[in-house]
């Protein structure tokens, strides 16, 4: 009995131990692959050509070729976004107005009526229709207390604008509207030829509402425009230059004459547009 058992443990054993050597050296050869090829293949001798060496450096150009080619895979997908993107910023240019490509602009302006010259800020927030802000100033003489003239009268003015362009051109006629806040220097002789006597000094304020028309055109950042604009001064004030700011009747008609000459004008502006 013991001599059969023998004999069917002996296989049973020289298989446990065979799998086990083979199980043990896939493991060695696993273990002795390293997770960069390139790196085992620069720690290898030159002069080292055994199948395993070899192996190793196959695998390192391998994955060199396939780093060359996820590079120019990447490369071209860029070039190809930069096509796309250049064709359609150039698309946009020739089929759309200027103020969409570039709906916020500078402008410097320049004419008659309440200001002489000043500086604009704009925002095209829809296709026809923009919202600004200016800023602008117009030199006026008067008459000192010596009777000399001088230009310390002059006005500051700024006002909120909005705008409708009637046309999806970049040549359009156009139409606005908006409200302006004037302060100025004011100084007056009641009798001319004695005015170190009756010379009266003050300042003045004023609110008015306008309406405008006009054409502009643009390409690309490049902006002008032509407008006609009529100001109707709807509150004028104006008082002495004493400690109690005294309001003053001679200095409040004498703002509010020039204002009245000066309502009707006309604007030409250029700007930049981004």
């Amino acid at each position: 009995m013991t001599r059969w058992a023998l004999l069917l443990v002996l296989p049973v054993a020289v298989v446990v131990e065979s799998a086990g050597a083979t199980g043990a050296g896939a493991q060695s050869l696993v273990a002795q692959q390293p997770e960069d090829p390139c790196e085992g293949a620069r720690a290898l001798d030159i002069a080292d050509t055994t199948p395993a060496a070899e192996s190793l450096r196959r695998a390192c150009r391998l994955e060199r070729f396939q780093d060359r080619l996820a590079a120019d895979r990447s490369q071209q997908v860029a070039t190809q976004e930069l096509t796309r993107e250049s064709r359609i910023q150039q698309w946009i240019d020739a089929t759309q107005p200027w103020r969409v490509t570039r709906p916020l602009a500078f402008e410097g302006f320049f004419g008659s009526g309440l200001a002489s010259y000043g500086i604009s800020f704009s925002w095209d927030f829809l296709r026809h229709a923009e919202l600004g802000v200016w800023l602008g100033w117009r030199p006026i003489s008067c008459q000192d207390m010596n009777g000399v003239s001088t230009s310390d009268c002059g006005r500051t003015d700024y006002g909120l604008r909005g705008r409708w362009y009637l046309l999806d051109r970049d040549f359009t006629p156009f139409v606005d509207t908006g409200l302006s806040f004037m302060s100025s220097a004011l100084q007056f002789c009641t009798q001319r030829y004695e005015c170190a006597s009756t010379h009266i000094a003050g300042s003045g304020r004023a609110n008015s509402v306008n309406l405008g028309a006009g054409l502009a055109f643009g390409y690309r950042s490049f902006r002008v425009s032509i407008e006609y604009v009529f100001e109707y001064a709807f509150y004028t004030g104006a008082s002495l230059n004493d400690d109690k700011k005294t309001p003053s009747p001679e200095l409040d008609g004498i703002l509010a004459t020039s204002l009245h000459d000066d309502r009707n004008g006309v604007r030409f502006a250029v700007g930049y547009g981004f």
